[in-house]
């Protein structure tokens, strides 16, 4: 993902068309179920398979969020929160999922995370830390 923040080119502020979520998972029929949550609720959304595919999506401007898997082929979720961080701030809020309840309480009191939900989940609950970053 390749953007330049707003703010240090003097451009307009972002616009509520202009948000959007970046959904990050290896499993297909969990991205189908969340952009197909997101669309009904009114929710842009993009999908991603894999870290290394999100650093190679380029958009006009940064997600609103991210809903991150933990455990990805490659490039773990919490290694690409953390490269995020380190090379491409601000990192957008950070909902890191996973059906590992060790992986989460890792990343429970992180700085790096807006929150963590364990699969499967409630959509309800996803909807309730996304709705209000977009």
């Amino acid at each position: 993902m390749r953007y330049r923040s707003n703010a240090s080119e003097g451009r307009a502020p972002e616009r509520v068309a202009d948000r959007w979520v970046a959904i990050i998972d290896d499993h297909q029929s969990v991205r189908s179920c969340l952009t197909r949550v997101m669309r009904l609720e009114g929710i842009r959304s993009a999908v991603f398979a894999s870290a290394e595919e999100y650093l190679d999506y380029t958009a006009p401007s940064a997600p609103s969020c991210l809903v991150l898997d933990m455990q990805l082929p490659g490039m773990s979720g919490y290694t690409l929160a953390e490269l995020l961080d380190r090379e491409r701030p601000p990192v957008p809020p950070i909902i890191f999922i996973s059906a590992h309840e060790d992986l989460l309480a890792s990343v429970a009191r992180d700085r790096l995370a807006h929150g963590s939900l364990r699969k499967p989940f409630e959509m309800d609950d996803l909807l309730a830390l996304v709705k209000p970053l977009v």
